[in-house]
């Protein structure tokens, strides 16, 4: 694509798009980007695998993703650097980076829902999917665009929400500022926390602001298909490691991952 030699993403330090690889197709962004990660490891820390479609594209648990052409649609690969106890925070900065970018197109009724679906009335606009491969991180983003959808899907583009198409080099350049944004914003907060374990995670801070899942009635479960182990609750709080804690019927419970329904 020609655009992404016109990115301008220099206000920040670039990390996450120092690398950009276009296909114009791909069959899986995951199983492309391990192999760029075994023939070019030395630049993988924050390459982005971008394609302009993905035949065989899946989400959570191996359900179908329809990532047709007009979607934003990538993979990040980022060498495991962390501490272990903030892994958890990488789902909450992908989901954190989509709705920044999102509301910059002056959309203020965009939120998250946790951990990282980003929706508008309920019909899903963006989506993440984590994967560990060796020593890295793969995450796969994906965000409706100009994508057409089908209407029996309970999902959203930007497209309909402004009325008007919008270039994807544009939403690409806002994604990657704010991905850079809140990777630097984490590993401050790591930095911080090896002198301070008291302080406050802005990660959380952000969260608490561009969610709408505090407060609600909901239905969890790790697997919303599964017919077992769901819980139903009051959303009270986020941990500083963003996993959710419910008020139940049993008491409180803390979650650290799966899916949400709100039932109201």
């Amino acid at each position: 694509m020609e655009f992404i030699k016109s990115l301008n993403i220099s206000s920040l330090p670039v990390l996450i798009g120092a690398e950009i690889w276009h296909f114009p197709r791909l069959k899986s962004g995951f199983t492309k980007a391990k192999e760029l990660i075994e023939l070019y490891p030395k630049t993988s820390h924050g390459r982005v695998l971008l394609a302009e479609e993905i035949s065989e594209a899946k989400g959570r648990f191996n359900r179908p993703w329809l990532a047709s052409k007009g979607g934003l649609w990538c993979v990040i690969t980022l060498y495991d650097e962390l501490l272990p106890e903030n892994h958890s925070l990488l789902s909450i900065l992908f989901g954190l980076a989509l709705v920044k970018t999102v509301r910059s197109f002056e959309l203020p009724e965009v939120y998250i829902k946790w951990i990282n679906d980003i929706h508008f009335n309920g019909r899903k606009l963006a989506g993440v999917l984590l994967q560990k491969h060796k020593d890295w991180l793969l995450a796969g983003l994906g965000l409706n665009v100009n994508n057409e959808l089908p209407e029996f899907l309970p999902a959203i583009n930007l497209k309909n929400l402004l009325e008007k198409e919008l270039p994807l080099s544009l939403v690409l350049e806002r994604l990657l500022f704010w991905l850079n944004y809140y990777y630097k914003t984490l590993w401050d907060y790591e930095k911080k926390t090896l002198e301070d374990i008291n302080c406050v995670n802005p990660l959380i801070k952000d969260l608490k602001t561009y969610s709408d899942t505090l407060g609600r009635c909901l239905y969890y479960n790790y697997n919303l298909d599964s017919p077992e182990g769901g819980i139903f609750g009051i959303a009270l709080n986020f941990t500083e490691k963003g996993t959710l804690i419910l008020q139940t019927e049993e008491g409180l419970v803390e979650v650290a991952s799966g899916e949400v329904l709100y039932l109201e």
